[in-house]
């Protein structure tokens, strides 16, 4: 990965306009038959909602939410089982789930709950959106943030899954400079 190249259709984007979700910034402009959503700054049910009825399937996998463990948002009739949920029973949801990780520092979890989709939703064009680099640096540190961006990079390309980064909000230059090598392209 080059962090600078402009190969079309790049399998890692890291977008780096402030105040830009990453789904906004994609600029492959694809209608992914799945998407998963990481936020930690964004309500993981209205991300649900806006995708509408444009993907197969939807994950929001939300960091520091606490108020639910899943929740299943209805959509059209197209079914899909989504990994297991709390107690190892399948959850079966329509159309969208949110996955939730109390802590906004346990990036484990959130890896995790990322791998199980990516694992179980390999027979579709999967997208992952990261929302934003800055709030998982806040909540941790770039050091980790850099490791769990990296771990999703190379899973989602093992899994022929594309991977879309929002830098965010408060992240300096020279740690915006050091997540760019982990990125195909960076717009």
């Amino acid at each position: 990965m080059d962090g600078g190249g402009s190969s079309e259709g790049a399998d890692a984007v890291l977008v780096t306009a402030r105040g830009t979700a990453a789904a906004d910034g994609d600029p492959a402009d694809r209608d992914s038959a799945a998407v998963i959503v990481v936020t930690y700054c964004f309500d993981a049910e209205s991300w649900l909602d806006r995708w509408g009825t444009s993907q197969e399937r939807a994950v929001a996998v939300s960091a520091g939410e606490r108020s639910r463990s899943a929740a299943a948002v209805a959509r059209s009739d197209s079914g899909t089982r989504s990994p297991d949920g709390p107690g190892g029973d399948p959850v079966q949801v329509e159309a969208g789930v949110v996955e939730t990780v109390p802590s906004k520092s346990d990036v484990g979890a959130v890896g995790a709950a990322v791998h199980e989709y990516l694992d179980e939703w390999d027979d579709c064009e999967l997208t992952v959106y990261v929302d934003s680099l800055g709030a998982i640096v806040d909540a941790t540190d770039s050091e980790v943030t850099f490791r769990l961006v990296h771990a999703l990079v190379a899973r989602a390309q093992d899994a022929d899954a594309r991977v879309v980064a929002a830098v965010g909000e408060g992240i300096p230059p020279h740690v915006e400079a050091t997540f760019a090598p982990l990125f195909d392209r960076v717009v």
